[in-house]
């Protein structure tokens, strides 16, 4: 039952108030530790491979297993959260993978390894969407993007924790205490189901659609010829643009960054701490890319940045497999990450404002995770073909998926324009 408090849908030119920053921290924050149990196995993989009998391609497939169950999941929370509520959902799926994150300390065995990554990824699968939706609904639209974009920075406060934590307890005890920090997730989950009330416009959408006899969290509208008034185009445009634009950022970047941590070992020379510190220092330029890129976006339009920062980013990839030189590759690691990491920033307060609000968490979620589910194969592949090659090779054969993006792209609709003109709810 979704819960009876409320939070007020907001004017455009509302001022934040406590409760909505409360939302907003609280979706960065299960961000942040989404991520940062993806990047626990690639910043403890060298060590997990060098204490199993794991070929690289095998040890893709558990880099990749929480993508393919966070498709699992993230179709699932997101019809269930039009259904039940934003809050709710995210709730259970915090407690969900928080357990699972702890019990793959205990793993020993590829099966096991496998197995629970998997059963992690399905409660991962509604942080990125969910939380996405919950802020869409909470906060102005005029801050949509800029929302979004701040989330979006978890995924270098991930990644910057999980090197942290990989540096200051691997040298000592080993990768299997790094996964005890799930226990977080379980804390965060009850305060926020404490604190945090549902959205007034997705209560409204819900009583309105049940008076009228019809349903929530409908996919088949996701599929249908009506015209979204918002953007003026179709449902199904919306739903299959946005769907291939994000699965080719997200093969790029996960095939990509699941082997950059073993890359640094294995092909430029570092060891765990230094391998560790550069992981660390890439992600501070990606932070700096999201707020930049958002601050943009929200107010010149969000598909012209985009473009720019897709075709930037194919440049930026070859360009980063090609340095050798120790200095400069930390140089130029933040201007990796701020150039490669921004698009992402886009594509929740983007794609909320492709769908009316009774679909809006089954379409944003659905399609993150779908393309999630699909990239499960990435990193795999990328072992494949590394161990052929190189991993230098391969890391920047993804480089080309930041180019076929463009495509979908540029079929999407802008919708600055079009929010500007009418309310955004």
């Amino acid at each position: 039952m979704a819960n009876q408090r409320s939070m007020p849908i907001p004017g455009d030119n509302d001022k934040l108030n406590g409760m909505m920053i409360v939302i907003w921290v609280f979706a960065w924050v299960a961000l942040v530790l989404d991520v940062m149990d993806w990047q626990l196995v690639s910043v403890s993989a060298s060590l997990i491979l060098s204490e199993f009998d794991i070929s690289s391609a095998n040890m893709g497939l558990i880099l990749g297993a929480p993508l393919f169950g966070a498709g699992l999941g993230g179709l699932l929370s997101g019809v269930l959260s039009d259904k039940y509520g934003r809050v709710n959902v995210m709730f259970y799926c915090l407690i969900w993978y928080s357990i699972f994150t702890i019990a793959f300390a205990y793993s020993n065995s590829f099966t096991s390894m496998l197995t629970l990554r998997l059963l992690v990824g399905i409660g991962l699968g509604a942080q990125w969407g969910v939380g996405n939706t919950l802020v869409a609904e909470c906060l102005p639209s005029r801050l949509r993007i800029m929302c979004s974009a701040v989330i979006q920075t978890g995924f270098a406060f991930g990644p910057l924790i999980a090197a942290f934590l990989g540096k200051m307890i691997m040298p000592s005890y080993g990768w299997r205490p790094l996964f005890y920090v799930g226990a977080i997730g379980l804390v965060i989950a009850i305060l926020a189901k404490v604190i945090i009330p549902e959205p007034q416009a997705w209560l409204d959408t819900r009583d309105k659609l049940k008076e009228a006899g019809e349903s929530l969290g409908n996919v088949g509208k996701l599929f249908s010829k009506e015209i979204y008034e918002k953007t003026g185009t179709s449902l199904r445009r919306n739903t299959i643009g946005a769907f291939f634009l994000v699965l080719g950022t997200l093969i790029a970047y996960w095939s990509a960054f699941s082997w950059i941590p073993n890359w640094l070992v294995t092909e430029r020379g570092m060891d765990i701490v230094k391998s560790m510190n550069y992981y660390m220092f890439l992600q501070i330029g990606g932070m700096i890319g999201y707020i930049v890129f958002a601050y943009i976006a929200d107010r010149i339009g969000r598909k012209k940045p985009a473009l720019v920062v897709l075709a930037a980013s194919f440049f930026a990839v070859l360009i980063f497999v090609k340095i050798q030189n120790p200095t400069a590759m930390l140089i130029f690691a933040p201007i990796y990450s701020f150039i490669t990491y921004p698009i992402f920033g886009l594509f929740g307060g983007y794609m909320s404002e492709l769908f009316p609000t009774d679909i809006r968490a089954t379409g944003v979620n659905g399609i993150y995770n779908l393309a999630r589910m699909v990239c499960f194969f990435g990193p795999s592949i990328l072992g494949g073909i590394a161990a052929s090659t190189s991993f230098t090779f391969a890391i920047g054969a993804s480089a080309f998926m930041y180019l076929f993006s463009i495509v979908p792209l540029l079929f999407l609709p802008e919708t600055f324009v079009k929010k500007t003109k009418a309310s955004a709810a």
